[in-house]
């Protein structure tokens, strides 16, 4: 969100600045802030958010700080397409990568109610001001967040664990990371994967024809591959599925406002 975009949210609302803190991971001179909105108009509605300073704000998490707002401000779509696609049963393992204020991992762990959540963010400052500001105590105890490499700790985990959600959020700063766009990662996601699960990647900002031209080469066993889009920000899900009737189930679920730009069916035995 750009600074004209907070500027019209002041509006109708208190904006509180917590913390001011300079990035010391990166190496980069960022200044990241913690803000408060608080809208009156609206019950229970009060919004945490870290930002930071890159030629204006831009926020880089946020979220709704009420126990019942189990749906996030940030990336809709990408938490109803989840809800859409577990329907009734829910998650019961996910694996979060890039974590940053937890807003994913929140919605998880608030919306289905026996999922056990590991975020791995690469941040320590980030991990350090989601422990203080934005994991709450329900979260916890069925929250492991994690300091390390995400690609790192997807090579490690093939083998060893098994989830049946994983979502890949990584930035580098404001620029989706490059590696997400290999075979050798979506291969290794692949393996991490229960048989019915999904893997989700945010692929904000990234052009459409490269996304597209990235997921027609993907080799790994997946039964559908999708790229669903919400007002220009495009979302790839990865389903491991040969189950036609709950792939059409998915579709029909997805929101109004979610649209479905790629769709491809594999006939593959599930492994």
């Amino acid at each position: 969100m750009r600074k004209a975009d907070i500027d019209k949210i002041r509006k109708y609302g208190r904006r509180t600045i917590l913390e001011t803190v300079r990035d010391t991971d990166g190496g980069n001179d960022i200044r990241y802030q913690i803000v408060q909105y608080t809208f009156p108009v609206f019950h229970s509605s009060d919004v945490l958010a870290i930002e930071f300073d890159n030629n204006g704000s831009y926020i880089y998490s946020a979220v709704y700080k009420s126990q019942r707002r189990h749906f996030q401000p940030v990336y809709q779509v990408s938490q109803r397409l989840i809800d859409a696609y577990f329907k009734g049963h829910g998650p019961e393992g996910a694996l979060v990568l890039g974590c940053a204020g937890c807003t994913i991992p929140r919605f998880l762990l608030l919306h289905f109610n026996r999922c056990r959540v590991v975020g791995v963010e690469y941040s320590q400052q980030f991990v350090d001001i989601a422990e203080r500001f934005f994991i709450s105590e329900a979260m916890r105890p069925r929250f492991d967040l994690v300091c390390g490499d995400g690609f790192e700790y997807v090579a490690n985990s093939v083998g060893k664990q098994k989830f049946d959600l994983v979502y890949t959020d990584i930035y580098v700063a404001d620029i989706i990371h490059p590696d997400v766009y290999t075979n050798d990662y979506i291969s290794q996601v692949c393996e991490l994967l229960r048989d019915d699960g999904i893997a989700v990647i945010n692929s904000f900002r990234v052009p459409f024809e490269r996304i597209k031209s990235f997921v027609n080469s993907i080799q790994a066993p997946f039964g559908a591959l999708y790229i669903i889009e919400q007002y220009r920000k495009h979302f790839i899900v990865l389903c491991r599925t040969a189950d036609q009737r709950r792939l059409a189930d998915f579709e029909k679920r997805l929101p109004g406002y979610a649209q479905i730009d790629l769709k491809i069916i594999k006939n593959t035995e599930r492994s």
